[in-house]
């Protein structure tokens, strides 16, 4: 299981700090936090926006975890890595 997004859902609902792998940050609120067998998606708002954003991580088999924040056209585009969580204060 993904080390990062085990964090993320231990967290969840409250809101977290990530790092993304370029040193920017972000604060969510998260509407949602979810394993499904390997795989993980949360579903979340930054603190100081609007646009959904998601976070996934595909299993076992990588340590990679990332954001998506939803387009006006529809779909979502990444915004990045996340390689550091905490607990918002």
């Amino acid at each position: 299981m993904n080390t990062l997004a085990k964090r993320i859902h231990n967290i969840a609902p409250d809101p977290v700090n990530v790092t993304f792998a370029d040193d920017s940050t972000a604060t969510f609120e998260m509407q949602s936090a979810e394993f499904f067998q390997d795989d993980f998606q949360g579903v979340a708002t930054p603190i100081d926006g609007e646009r959904e954003h998601r976070i996934v991580a595909g299993g076992s088999d990588t340590d990679e975890v990332v954001v998506g924040r939803e387009r006006d056209d529809g779909g979502f585009e990444e915004v990045g890595e996340i390689v550091a969580v905490d607990p918002a204060e």
